[in-house]
């Protein structure tokens, strides 16, 4: 019921594309073993997910998340289905998520250092809009998201949640084009607007060793006017959203 707006794994993805080279890109080598910043055993992890949109209404959801770990693998269920696989090299983690349009996945080097790019993956979406069954226009997400290990932190609070030990901070960034069309005989009729505008998402994942993800704090701004968040824009409590998923455990 709740799969896609609940899942949780290491580095969030959308879609899969050529990986970034840039001057912060590891090579393999750092002293930070990502695997060692994941589940240790087999647990069963119960979150919070809090959540306050742009009419300012605040809601709270729960969940499990099942894990069974090996040596070679990690699998996460919600509800009994398997939501996401942690595949485990020597060298390299790669996460495969299912979905219903076909399994993504993306890999990245286990050994990395504070300040290098994980990776970056090209975003090109295109969907239909509908209002019940009715095809009303098109809309194209253009752009990449890129995550980067930002910090190697002893404690880390948000609001009355507080976790401590050895946790790290990963900073993901989705920079798109949204480009929305509708059709003629709707134009007006519909809350679609026919346009292009630039948005800018930024989350950042918490994982704390041997634990896996303890947080995920999305904090969205909406300048005024604005169909999409622009997380780099100046926001206030009338222009801000959030999505906040919470490890129940330290």
């Amino acid at each position: 019921m709740y799969k896609k707006s609940i899942y949780l794994i290491p580095f969030l993805l959308l879609m899969v594309g050529c990986g970034d080279t840039t001057d912060d890109t590891p090579d393999g080598t750092g002293a930070i073993d990502l695997r060692t910043y994941l589940e240790k055993e087999d647990i069963s992890k119960n979150y919070q997910l809090s959540t306050k949109n742009k009419e300012g209404k605040l809601h709270n959801d729960y969940f499990t998340e099942d894990i069974t770990v090996s040596a070679t693998q990690i699998e996460r269920k919600i509800l009994s289905v398997t939501d996401t696989v942690t595949k485990i090299t020597d060298d390299k983690l790669t996460n495969i998520e299912s979905s219903s349009e076909g399994d993504i996945s993306i890999s990245y080097f286990r050994h990395v250092d504070v300040g290098d790019k994980l990776y970056t993956t090209d975003i090109n979406k295109s969907e239909i809009l509908k209002i019940g069954s009715q095809e009303i226009g098109t809309r194209s997400t253009i752009g990449e998201k890129s995550c980067s290990l930002k910090e190697q932190l002893t404690e880390f609070t948000n609001g009355s949640n507080a976790y401590n030990g050895d946790i790290l901070k990963i900073k993901c960034t989705k920079d798109v084009t949204i480009t929305t069309k509708v059709k003629d005989e709707f134009v007006g009729t519909v809350s679609y607007v026919n346009g292009t505008e630039d948005s800018i998402d930024i989350d950042n994942v918490y994982l704390k060793k041997d634990t896996g993800v303890i947080a995920l704090i999305n904090d969205d701004c909406f300048p005024k006017d604005a169909n999409y968040a622009d997380d780099t824009a100046d926001c206030t409590e009338g222009t801000k959203t959030y999505s906040y998923r919470y490890y129940l455990g330290n």
